[in-house]
């Protein structure tokens, strides 16, 4: 049995499918799946869109069309594809058409971040020439089962389909351990992200700024390594794979700043899993899916005015007892309801009901082999 992951990036290289679905490619296999990971970016192209110069980028993106036409021969020949996003990052569902109608294939589609919008301050290289709320409608409504990772993107998906699951970005906690000691000599504010969302750490210019002179607190950001705020004294980091861990565990209060904009609402809340899994305690703008995974003042702490970020942080900067309490209910947090363990069964049965399910949603059988 073949699963065809028809993704927009490398592996491992993209948080909402390194830290949702990839984390899963190995248990698949163990039930006797061939995994297909098919990207439509090259880890080249993808560098070379946040460099100058548009004529590489325009013939990078135009040979990455082309290529893309391969994945209908890798579609025919799998059992299920599963879609995360779109095929092709611009323009009409010509290849979901085809994989639908014409091959027929079970598909699974996954969906976080309301692609359908346009994203505050993005440079999405692709111009804006099609409906892609149109589009998007398309292949929810025509998928045999649909996964997103919010409220707000359920009840969109449950307009328009029947077969829906809501799983959150998860968190390994095998590899996420918790602290043993919530003991410093000087507490760090941490954040982690990438160029693309470090414009909403800037919401806390002043506050940041105000605890660093209040206290001396440092300040890391990892991600963004240009990242810097006029007046503070800021260690900003690439991300790395192989030390993202060991990064982020050098942070003692997370920190997760939203704006009140519709696109917030397509967020899944992972910069706060992530902290909340090394049992770092965790502030958080209280908008989205934020508000299932934080209990104010229980597992974490809510914030949306500056005086409010200052009034919370001030009382984990000078408390440690409560910085230890906070940790280790966010990592219980996370153990219950958000690790992998816990929502591998989600993704199992969202597979098998794609193969179970025929076109109109009548039960079938498909395929042998795979226990899944």
């Amino acid at each position: 049995m073949k699963i065809h992951f028809l993704v927009p990036h490398a592996q491992d290289e993209a948080p909402g499918q390194r830290l949702k679905f990839e984390q899963y490619y190995e248990r698949f296999r163990q039930e006797g799946w061939e995994v297909i990971h098919d990207t439509f970016y090259s880890s080249a192209l993808y560098r070379r869109l946040g460099q100058p110069g548009l004529t590489g980028k325009l013939l990078g993106l135009a040979w990455a069309c082309v290529k893309r036409l391969g994945c209908l021969w890798t579609a025919w020949r799998s059992d299920v594809v599963y879609l995360f996003l779109e095929a092709v990052p611009a323009g009409p569902p010509v290849l979901e058409w085809i994989i639908l109608r014409i091959l027929r294939r079970p598909l699974v589609y996954d969906i976080d971040d309301l692609i359908y919008l346009k994203k505050p301050g993005s440079r999405d290289p692709f111009p804006t020439l099609f409906n892609r709320k149109g589009k998007i409608e398309f292949i929810m409504k025509n998928a045999r089962h649909v996964i997103v990772c919010t409220p707000h993107l359920e009840k969109e998906a449950r307009r328009l389909n029947d077969h829906v699951t809501r799983i959150s970005s998860t968190i390994e906690t095998v590899l996420y351990r918790p602290r043993a000691n919530y003991h410093v000599a000087r507490v760090t504010l941490g954040w982690s992200g990438s160029f693309s969302t470090s414009p909403y750490l800037h919401l806390l210019d002043h506050v940041l700024r105000l605890l660093q002179q209040r206290h001396g607190v440092a300040i890391r950001v990892i991600g963004d390594a240009t990242f810097s705020i006029p007046g503070a004294e800021v260690e900003a980091l690439p991300w790395r794979l192989e030390s993202e861990v060991e990064d982020l565990g050098k942070i003692d209060i997370g920190l997760y700043p939203l704006p009140h904009e519709e696109w917030v609402l397509g967020k899944s809340g992972l910069k706060a899993l992530q902290y909340m899994g090394l049992g770092i305690p965790t502030v958080l703008a209280p908008i989205g899916a934020n508000l299932e995974i934080v209990e104010h003042g229980k597992n974490g702490f809510f914030a949306d005015t500056e005086d409010e970020w200052i009034a919370v942080l001030t009382r984990l900067i000078e408390d440690l007892a409560l910085r230890e309490r906070i940790g280790k209910a966010g990592r219980a947090t996370v153990e219950e309801r958000y690790s992998v363990a816990v929502n591998w069964p989600l993704y199992r049965q969202a597979v098998r009901g794609a193969l179970e399910l025929g076109p109109e949603g009548r039960s079938v059988r498909h395929g042998t082999g795979g226990s899944l």
